[in-house]
């Protein structure tokens, strides 16, 4: 399995994370299963080499697209391939929803959109470009390119909610939501309105979600013990920490962690059964 990120060009650190490189080989003797795990973050996924099948939704099997725009989500999803495969990947601020395709972020929250429908004739025509291209970094630059046109048209403007949202995402700690109303010269009503606009969820949802992340991503850098990690991170009682854990990945924490070291990264984590 090979994982890589690749940093975004200074002119877009505001909307793009990073972008990110997942190949892998896979056989119907030896497919590949994995777990999509609750996000606070939209990515932009191209597949280019290989599709996955989408099962364990309730909704049946499904094949993914060629490319899709996935908003942030609150469940988690199994994927499965018996071949190799090859995806490229656009890790997104939520706010970057509504700035680059004009939706507002709730629209896509928990749901997964073909490029070509989302995009039209455009979004099949960089498609074409992206499988085309002869590396990771010119499929970079092709993304970022689309993307700073996007937004020279774009009628969404900064606006303060921003920071909130950026706060919550690389927080250590949970934030006082009213605080961060106040800090956007907002009510509470006008800063959760507004925040759900651009960040797909309430204050309170989003949080929750950013701090699970925060839980499995803290826990890749410097693994340790699970518990004052999870104190770090906001978690002040064993059994809220278990219950969201479970909910967001379908795993207890203890079941994932002793598997997680056999990954170099969440989006290279195999499917298991705990």
């Amino acid at each position: 399995m090979n994982y890589y990120t690749i940093a975004p060009p200074v002119e877009l650190a505001e909307y793009i994370q990073f972008f990110w490189v997942l190949e892998g080989s896979a056989s119907p003797q030896k497919p590949f299963h994995h777990r999509v795990l609750a996000e606070s973050a939209p990515e932009w996924i191209f597949y280019c080499k290989g599709q996955f099948e989408v099962y364990g939704t309730g909704a049946g099997q499904q094949i993914t697209p060629l490319s899709c725009l996935s908003g942030q989500m609150q469940n988690f999803k199994k994927l499965y391939t018996s071949s190799d495969f090859c995806l490229f990947g656009v890790y997104l601020f939520p706010y970057s929803i509504p700035a680059i395709f004009g939706l507002p972020a709730h629209e896509l929250s928990d749901q997964t959109v073909d490029t070509r429908i989302l995009l039209g004739l455009e979004g099949q025509v960089l498609e074409q470009k992206i499988y085309e291209a002869p590396d990771y970094n010119r499929r970079a630059v092709l993304i970022s390119q689309f993307i700073l046109k996007q937004l020279a048209k774009s009628k969404e403007t900064q606006n303060p909610v921003f920071t909130s949202i950026r706060k919550i995402l690389f927080s250590s700690t949970a934030l006082c939501i009213p605080a961060l109303a106040d800090d956007c010269f907002l009510s509470r009503r006008q800063f959760e309105r507004k925040f759900i606009h651009y960040a797909g969820y309430s204050p309170k949802q989003f949080q929750r979600i950013a701090r699970f992340n925060a839980v499995v991503k803290g826990f890749e850098k410097q693994p340790g013990s699970l518990t004052e990690l999870a104190q770090n991170c906001g978690y002040y009682d064993q059994s809220h920490f278990i219950h969201d854990f479970r909910l967001f990945s379908g795993y207890s924490p203890k079941a994932f962690f002793m598997h997680q070291h056999e990954a170099a990264d969440y989006r290279a984590f195999e499917e298991f059964n705990p």
